[in-house]
């Protein structure tokens, strides 16, 4: 069956069952969303390496659209981006490459999913609540990740959209608020609805300006009360599944330390009379198991241990005491005492919002299909390998040659024994690396990991280095989180020889990391368990304890003397200056100092040899290591030593350093971007 679509010159040919191209050398996206191509989909007729899935290319599509998103001009249909870089659509700020409907006047851009949302102008909405027009959408099909302005809980269902603010959002159940109300909890007075805090002077202490503004709040500033508008609607009683009793809502100002989380509260507890507990409303739907990529076993809420479950009282995620008379999370296997704070086992971060599922996770498909065995001892260990990342057999060396000054495939580490090696071309595995998990679930993510063999460059979500080979990728709907193989091998606690104690993981880090200095804002860290003022970022924590310089017969050793060092403040490799408190590499006995990277290079994960495409250049460019007569980097005309880029065409032979060639690639696309806008 062939059909002819608007957004391709060729006629589409049907493919009915198509497994996924992705586990080809070529990947396939679809033209239309840009995913990978997997079911029922529509291929060009020609030679062209066009695709759309059937559910794309059967969309009602039409060449120009009047949208409420946009009404001051006609959108026009276009089947990619209309600039030389990816477009971001303008309702759910995504970035996409395929079909787009674009005002180019505007430069306003709709992804395909946005573009045909069911919508409509919101008529008669309160101007009290919001002084912009509204658009109502009666499913936004997870378009929009983003919480609701008035209850702060994610959106949902229909909801009204403001489009000026960018950043407003409502449910449709928290539009229309009445702007006062009577409640039991301040019998006195009417409480007043405000959807925002109240203009007034900066240095201003009215008990307006002291609240802690989340959403909309119904108030009395005479009597110092506020509610949200779930406090509000909140149910007299509670029935849950995960308890005997009924629970009874108290609607009263009242402090109390809540028993299923050990957190406290304020007003509007719920209680089993029964059990003589106290509650926040949203603690009496906590999952009675979840599962954690911090911990390899589920965990199981209890409001109490038992003695012999208390004797170890520290939270696992954030090393601080448990309070074990309140609520927690904790291992129910034998022999395991892992134990957690509510809060911290439920964090958005760290668990995915699943409730556990026995062989949720279970690895269908190995990787490794082994082909020649031999006994060693008692093991049977694998000789000879099929990969599924690799066309030919590999076979397993154990001992003496490890060939060359060669890398690992999968997670681009020097080769060491033992390993597998292809007769036919140059790839190379750990053992460990080819018997790692097709899925996995992992303490920097949330969500459950896949791996994947990358081709292409891209950046950790860990150490934020450009990497390539083996990773382990998140394959959610709109998440893009990855980690190179290195970082996967990371633990919750370490201890780092620039600090006395140990380290624990925490997600979402705002500060600075005590060995680069720099400000890190919601990435993952190390912390010091004993909450001294020290954190290293992942990036830190990965640098090898020992680096090799060309005129230095020792290994130079990691090092962090912190504000106590006055001696030599210069790299030895660069003859740049040396900022005292980072971390660098240093030889006592010959007292050279150099900078991290030009110790391990811009490039301590790609493979030399490897080449990419860059927008900063027209030629595919080539990782090398420069020793000697090193060549002058193009952008700085700094001496490139060491891992650079370096283009093999014959008539050009470009150099480049690593940072400078990304440099030149944002200052590209910064120019295409206003040269699009101009045109």
């Amino acid at each position: 069956m062939e059909i002819q679509h608007l957004s391709h010159q060729h006629p589409l040919l049907f493919i009915q069952e198509q497994r996924s191209i992705a586990s080809k050398k070529e990947k396939a996206r679809c033209s239309g969303c840009y995913k990978l191509v997997v079911g029922p989909s529509y291929r060009c007729s020609s030679e062209c390496k066009f695709y759309l899935h059937k559910r794309c290319a059967e969309l009602e599509l039409t060449p120009e659209i009047s949208h409420p998103f946009h009404p001051q001009h006609l959108l026009t249909f276009l089947p990619k981006s209309p600039y030389r870089v990816p477009y971001i659509c303008n309702f759910c700020r995504r970035v996409f490459w395929g079909f787009v409907y674009h005002c180019a006047s505007c430069k306003f851009d709709l992804d395909i999913n946005c573009a045909l949302l069911e919508s409509s102008p919101a008529k008669n909405f309160p101007i009290s609540l919001h002084n912009h027009p509204l658009i109502f959408l009666k499913n936004h099909n997870d378009q929009l990740r983003k919480d609701c302005h008035g209850c702060e809980k994610p959106l949902s269902g229909p909801i009204y959209v403001c489009l000026d603010c960018s950043h407003f959002y409502l449910h449709e159940e928290c539009g229309p608020l009445p702007l006062e109300i009577n409640h039991p909890y301040d019998r006195k007075h009417p409480l007043t609805f405000l959807p925002k805090p109240p203009i007034h002077p900066e240095k201003c202490c009215c008990h307006l300006c002291k609240i802690k503004w989340k959403g909309f709040v119904y108030c009395c500033s005479l009597c110092k009360v506020e509610l949200t508008p779930e406090d509000v609607a909140a149910p007299r009683t509670i029935t849950a599944a995960s308890h005997e009793h009924i629970w009874m809502l108290i609607s009263s100002q009242i402090s109390f330390i809540c028993d299923f989380c050990g957190t406290s509260g304020d007003r509007t507890p719920y209680v089993c009379f029964s059990c003589d507990l106290l509650v926040h409303k949203n603690c009496i739907s906590l999952p009675p198991k979840i599962m954690i990529p911090q911990h390899h076993h589920p965990i199981s809420h209890s409001y109490s241990l038992q003695q012999d479950q208390s004797e170890n009282s520290k939270c696992r995620i954030c090393h601080e005491e448990v309070n074990t008379r309140y609520g927690s999370y904790h291992c129910a296997t034998s022999d395991c005492n892992y134990t957690a704070h509510v809060n911290c086992a439920t964090d958005k971060e760290i668990w995915d919002g699943t409730i556990f599922l026995e062989d949720k996770d279970k690895d269908e498909v190995p990787l490794l299909e082994s082909i020649e065995e031999m006994s060693i001892g008692e093991k049977r260990v694998a000789t000879i390998i099929k990969h599924a990342y690799h066309d030919h057999n590999l076979i397993l060396s154990s001992g003496g040659d490890t060939k060359g000054d060669n890398n690992c495939d999968g997670c681009i580490g020097p080769i060491s024994t033992p390993f597998y090696s292809c007769d036919n071309c140059n790839f190379f595995l750990h053992k460990n690396c080819a018997e790692l998990p097709r899925k996995r679930r992992h303490l920097f993510h949330k969500h459950l990991l896949t791996l994947i063999n990358l081709k292409e460059v891209s950046v950790c979500g860990a150490c934020f280095r450009p990497y390539h080979g083996f990773c382990y990728k998140c394959l959610e709907e709109g998440c893009y989180f990855g980690i190179d193989i290195q970082c996967s091998l990371s633990s919750d606690t370490l201890k780092h020889p620039s600090h006395e104690h140990p380290l624990f993981l925490v997600h979402n880090y705002r500060g600075k990391c005590s060995g680069c200095l720099p400000e890190r804002y919601g990435s993952l860290a190390y912390r010091c368990t004993k909450r001294c003022d020290f954190t290293l970022d992942v990036r830190c924590v990965k640098l090898p304890l020992t680096a090799w310089y060309k005129y230095d017969r020792h290994p130079l050793t990691l090092t962090y003397f912190g504000d106590s060092y006055p001696l030599q403040l210069y790299c030895d490799l660069c003859e740049e200056e040396r900022h005292p408190n980072h971390l660098f590499y240093y030889c006592a006995d010959c007292d050279n100092s150099l900078h991290t990277n030009c110790a391990i290079g811009d490039f301590p994960l790609m493979k030399l040899g490897s080449k990419i495409n860059s927008s900063g250049h027209p030629h595919p460019l080539t990782f090398v290591k420069n020793i000697w007569n090193c060549p002058r980097c193009e952008v700085c005309r700094k001496l490139c030593i060491g891992q650079t880029l370096e283009c093999k065409e014959p008539e050009c032979g470009a150099s480049f350093h690593g940072r400078c060639i990304f440099v030149l690639e944002e200052e590209v696309a910064y120019f295409l971007w206003n040269y699009s806008r101009l045109k």
